[in-house]
């Protein structure tokens, strides 16, 4: 008896280990921290600290805000019975993709090549055309060479 893979849902998600409230919580640390400094420089005479420490803790809010917008962005796979479906959501932005399972084909190939970084590989699902990047930036590139591999084996196991 062989085992049926259907209505398979594979989804990846950002590692989120701190809470909204978490993250006010160490921004507020954080602004009185820089506060203390800079008004304690500021009282040895060296006043162009506080516009540089405001700068800062604006810089240090807006990039705990953009973390807290892409929080519960995913990506997702739903392997069912004829269909394999993309899901994509970044911030605002769900994108939709279908493929017919028995024409989708998983490629693993080469993206950029730079000298800082090396080689990057990309996984994409392709078909008719069609063609979606999957887990750039959720998984490394060994993963993603893993990951192909045991997708392959569930695209094939149709019945």
């Amino acid at each position: 008896m062989q085992i049926s893979d259907i209505d398979i849902k594979i989804i990846l998600r950002p590692n989120n280990s701190l809470s909204p409230t978490g993250s006010m919580k160490v921004v507020a640390i954080l602004f009185l921290i820089i506060l203390i400094v800079a008004i304690s420089f500021s009282l040895m005479g060296a006043w162009l600290v506080l516009p540089f420490a405001g700068l800062e803790i604006l810089a240090l809010a807006y990039a705990f805000y953009s973390v807290y917008l892409h929080s519960n962005d995913y990506e997702s796979i739903t392997i069912s019975n004829e269909s394999l479906i993309v899901e994509k959501k970044n911030y605002k932005e769900l994108t939709t993709t279908i493929f017919q399972r028995y024409w989708a084909q998983v490629v693993v190939r080469d993206l950029v090549q730079s000298h800082t970084r090396g080689k990057k590989v990309g996984l994409f699902i392709t078909s008719h055309g069609k063609e979606v990047e999957f887990g750039r930036y959720f998984i490394n590139d060994g993963q993603r060479t893993m990951f192909a591999r045991e997708l392959r084996q569930k695209i094939k196991n149709i019945y």
